[in-house]
């Protein structure tokens, strides 16, 4: 009875979380001025043939338009609905796949991480990004992967998310594939995600309107990381403290595009081979791979442009904090406390703040106070990914709890 009596709490705790991010991301969601527009149009163009890359907006692969084609069925209010309740639910689903992974020495920490992660993301409802759709579909697919549950099933949800948004799951599902975690599957999952690419791009060559449409994306890409653009990684631009990726540190110390991209993707590539070193050398036990994977969830966000609302995919980092808890309580504190900042921007209030007391200019000269205060959130990756890392090369490894693999 109690063992049920405290199962209802955790389960209300979740709930009562869940009830937060829907109520928020829908009382201020808009459905006119959203991520999900250009997407919806884009698909729209895709099933009419006119150009879905002529607006000079769109920088998603073809594969995402096909995808997301069968909303564009619809009129675009039912169809953005439809896109943020089926956002809202699988999101919710990803989160207590994700807690059944942990550890239960710690359940009610357990709870609590996933809570507050849960209930601080209603951003990816208010927005309708596809990120919330791209994150839960790879962690419900990580989640049938390790568990052994219906791999074909995992495979799927995998395809779909590498063929939406490639960036958000290529490494986990590649790591998946490259230590034998059903890698038949895994396999599955990466040529589906490069056939919806393909078929995709045969569809818009097809039609003489979107002939072109691959120097038509370069073009938008360059043109959203342009100096004061969207996605432009500068100090200069006060729109960088949305992004996340090393470039807006490495951009404080070059000017040149191609040498901050170089250099952002060189401590990216010695990160890697050191979380590749310490990986291959553990055996490929379920909590080795949950440790691996959320160390790759922090790797992932670092070598191109993402922003602050793909930090949601450090839901997979929970399990793998958890059980550092267990071995070195400091260092696994520490990564509970950083995880759950996962949805808060100190930089954007920090921000704020200066500019309000016309400070802002004054701290963009200063290269140090800058990385402190405006760029707060990728310094906060980086000492995520280098505790990881510290638990990653002290594994001792037992010789059970082999993950299924196939």
């Amino acid at each position: 009875m109690k063992k049920l009596r405290k199962s209802n709490l955790h389960a209300l705790a979740i709930g009562i979380a869940a009830l937060i991010f829907f109520v928020l991301g829908g009382l201020r969601a808009h459905h006119i001025r959203n991520d999900f527009a250009p997407v919806y149009d884009g698909a729209r163009c895709l099933l009419h043939g006119c150009n879905p890359y002529g607006t000079g907006v769109l920088v998603y692969p073809p594969s995402t338009l096909l995808v997301l084609s069968p909303f564009a069925l619809f009129q675009y209010p039912v169809a953005w609905l439809i896109w943020l309740l089926l956002n809202g639910g699988l999101f919710v689903t990803a989160v207590v796949l994700v807690l059944s992974l942990c550890p239960k020495r710690h359940q009610w920490l357990e709870t609590a991480l996933g809570a507050v992660l849960l209930a601080g993301s209603s951003l990816l409802l208010i927005l309708a990004q596809p990120s919330a759709f791209a994150i839960s579909l790879v962690v419900i697919g990580v989640y049938f992967f390790l568990r052994g549950r219906h791999p074909f099933v995992g495979a799927v949800f995998l395809m779909i998310s590498l063929a939406v948004k490639p960036l958000i799951g290529a490494l986990i599902v590649l790591y998946l594939f490259f230590r034998g975690v059903h890698r038949r599957y895994a396999a599955l999952a990466i040529a589906g995600a490069l056939t919806l690419l393909l078929c995709s791009g045969l569809i818009l060559v097809k039609h003489p309107q979107s002939a072109d449409w691959v120097s038509d994306v370069h073009a938008n890409v360059s043109r959203a990381v342009a100096p004061g653009a969207t996605d432009d990684p500068r100090p200069t631009n006060e729109q960088a403290g949305a992004a996340l990726n090393l470039q807006t540190i490495t951009s404080i110390f070059f000017r040149d595009e191609k040498a901050f991209n170089y250099a952002a993707y060189a401590v990216f590539g010695a990160l890697f081979v050191a979380w590749a070193v310490a990986v291959l050398r553990m055996n490929s036990t379920f909590e080795n791979h949950l440790l691996s994977l959320g160390a790759l969830s922090v790797l992932t966000l670092l070598p191109v442009y993402h922003r602050n609302y793909d930090s949601r995919l450090l839901l997979l980092s929970i399990p793998a904090a958890l059980i550092v808890l267990e071995r070195r309580r400091i260092i696994g504190a520490c990564l509970c406390v950083l995880v759950a900042l996962a949805t808060v921007s100190i930089q954007y209030w920090a921000q704020l703040i200066l500019k309000r007391d016309g400070l802002l200019q004054t701290v963009q000269r200063n290269k140090p106070l800058l990385i402190l205060l405006l760029r707060e959130t990728d310094i906060r990756l980086l000492v995520i990914f280098f505790l990881f890392m510290v638990a990653l090369f002290n594994v001792r490894d037992p010789m059970h709890s082999e993950a299924r693999s196939g």
